[in-house]
């Protein structure tokens, strides 16, 4: 049993260890990307004050040196930062020089690299056409030391509780995950003070450049020459705007909804500029998914270690038990890649203003919910989807009497069901254009059918009234085949003998169908039914080929409506709010018809 705790106290610590390290990770991670965003700025601040060689197309090399080491001289620049020229040094004329692949590299890609711990970005000719060096800045390293006292102590703890969990599975279990998630929250913590430090620091070199560059230009030409200046900033994500005086210190405000770092700097001695940026910190919410989520292995490791030390004692149940779990891991790994995982996701996104145009996520609670019911669209779809759903019990009476009809054997019952069953599995879209042309106006063959009648055409597709009925028809003719299939395997299943019982009582056809074969139909039906309305709130493929939520929203259903506010409005918040709506309501429907008809038949 010491073995068992010994390695539960190990695995724990080591889970512990993991998720701190993807906080010291990330914490290393902001200090690059600041490092870069200054680099950055300084290539753009050179380019912006450099002027041209006479007669030439580059820079004025003399002046590019000065200015070059005028930046690491410059009060309010911190850190490391070398101007190459070619492969040339220009602030540290004894550094070691550029190596040629990594300009070639450089001017190939036009990226910035990482190499021998600086961050490279190119520094590009005054047309902006050529790399002519580049600009390093090393990383500032003022992440916090990997394993401090707080971090030991937190280590110590994971590996006293994970020895409580293989003695005490239920509390001490619990305890684990509690540890762990401290240890997520304080890695957690590191990417959070990292990139505050990232975005301050970068605000105030961007802001040294700028008061630099501003002092070089005319105050007469001061109103022409500041919008140039947007170039010092734009790399890093920065933007340059007109203000009055402010504060010069670094400051975190609320613009427009958004979050916003600013810094307010003079230019050429008559007009303010504010210098904002989005803060990194309010970027940064995954690293505490990753943290949490890499924490939590440890315990879960731990869990299964407390269940091979009690399951020591009778180790063929452990053995059949580890061998259950193998085959089904397979798949739980499946559905919880694939389905647990992104339901997870949409209810992150739910409670964010999420949106891929946008860099700030900002969590808004229920938000996106109360927006979702003030919206009459939404209404409008649910509505279109409830009225949908009516077609499955039609298309399930259809089903049943097209498998009452086939159920002998015979050549000609095999090639009916075939035919019956080929709509199901031939491709959505060309169903929908197949049907899309029988639909048609003006030349369709419905509509031809209906003249040599004398009835006049209808606008099947473009009539509000007709459309949501017209892609009833199409999903009937579609799902009649595989409910047919799934009728045919009940009535085969029910014993000839009580058919054949009822008959010998004088029992007619529709006795027998009603008081014999519709009980024991009880659990198919029930099948059919749940996954038929399951699949008939998911509808999307039919209404976007057939008539694209129209006409005026006529068939503009729950799916569609997720679709269209995620990937043409590109509010990914509010859909994954109305997708698990709909979750919720696809379960409490399923829910209810299991009670009303999942009740057993039992018989005498």
């Amino acid at each position: 049993m010491l073995a068992w705790r010994l390695a539960a106290a190990l695995v724990a610590a080591l889970g512990g260890l993991a998720a701190l390290g993807v906080g010291h990770w990330g914490a290393r991670r902001m200090e690059r990307d600041a490092a870069r965003r200054a680099a950055q700025a300084a290539a753009a601040y050179l380019a912006f004050v450099t002027p041209q060689a006479p007669a030439a197309t580059h820079y004025d090399l003399a002046r590019l040196l000065g200015f070059a080491r005028g930046i690491s001289t410059m009060p309010g620049w911190t850190g490391h930062v070398e101007v190459f020229h070619g492969t040339a040094p220009l602030i540290r004329s004894t550094a070691a020089p550029l190596a040629v692949e990594t300009l070639s590299e450089l001017r190939e890609r036009e990226t910035p690299l990482v190499t021998r711990g600086l961050v490279l970005v190119p520094l590009k000719d005054r047309d902006d056409w050529d790399v002519v060096g580049a600009v390093a800045v090393r990383p500032a390293g003022a992440a916090p030391r990997f394993l401090g006292v707080w971090e030991l102590v937190l280590l110590a703890l994971l590996a006293v509780t994970g020895v409580v969990a293989v003695r005490l599975p239920r509390g001490g279990t619990v305890a684990c995950v509690l540890a762990a998630l401290l240890a997520g929250l304080s890695g957690y913590r590191q990417v959070v003070g990292a990139s505050r430090r990232a975005t301050d620091q970068w605000l105030a070199r961007a802001r040294v450049l700028i008061d630099d560059a501003g002092s070089r230009a005319s105050p007469r030409t001061a109103n022409v020459t500041w919008p140039r200046m947007s170039t010092l900033v734009r790399g890093g994500g920065g933007e340059l705007t007109a203000s009055d005086s402010g504060p010069t210190t670094i400051r975190r405000r609320v613009i427009a909804g958004v979050p916003r770092a600013e810094v307010h700097t003079r230019f050429a001695q008559r007009r303010w500029l504010a210098l904002r940026t989005i803060p990194a910190e309010v970027t940064v919410a995954g690293w505490r998914m990753l943290g949490l989520g890499v924490g939590l292995i440890g315990p879960a490791l731990v869990a299964f270690l407390g269940w091979l030390a009690r399951a020591r004692a009778a180790p063929r149940a452990r053995r059949e038990t580890l061998t259950a779990w193998g085959f089904l891991a397979p798949a739980a790994l499946h559905l919880a890649v694939f389905a647990f995982t992104p339901i997870g996701f949409a209810a992150y996104l739910s409670v964010h203003r999420w949106s891929p145009i946008e860099p700030v996520k900002p969590f808004v609670g229920v938000d996106n919910f109360t927006m979702l019911a003030r919206d009459p669209l939404v209404w409008t779809s649910l509505r279109n989807t409830i009225l949908y759903s009516l077609h499955v019990p039609i298309a399930m009476a259809i089903a049943l009497a097209i498998a009452l009809t086939v159920q002998r054997h015979s050549r000609a019952t095999r090639i009916a069901r075939t035919v019956v069953f080929l709509p199901y599995v031939s491709s959505v879209v060309a169903v929908a254009l197949v049907w899309q042309w029988l639909y048609h106006a003006d030349f369709g063959v419905l509509n031809y059918l209906l003249a040599r009648v004398g009835l006049g055409p209808v606008d099947w597709l473009g009539n509000p009234r007709t459309a949501l009925v017209a892609v009833m028809i199409v999903s009937i003719w579609v799902q009649v085949g595989y409910q047919m299939v799934v009728f045919l395997a009940g009535l085969q299943a029910i014993p000839q003998v009580y058919l054949d019982a009822a008959r010998s009582d004088g029992a007619s056809a529709w006795q027998r169908f009603r008081y014999i074969t519709v009980p024991l139909l009880r659990p198919v039906t029930l099948f059919v039914l749940v996954t038929g309305i399951i699949t008939s709130f998911q509808v999307f493929t039919l209404i976007y080929v057939l008539t694209d939520g129209g006409p005026l929203h006529a068939t503009d259903v729950l799916v569609y409506r997720i679709y269209q506010m995620a990937w043409e409005f590109l509010q990914f918040g509010g859909a994954s709010a109305l997708s698990l709506g709909l979750f919720v309501m696809l379960l409490g429907a399923t829910w209810l018809q299991f009670r009303m008809l999942g009740r057993r038949v039992e018989y005498a």
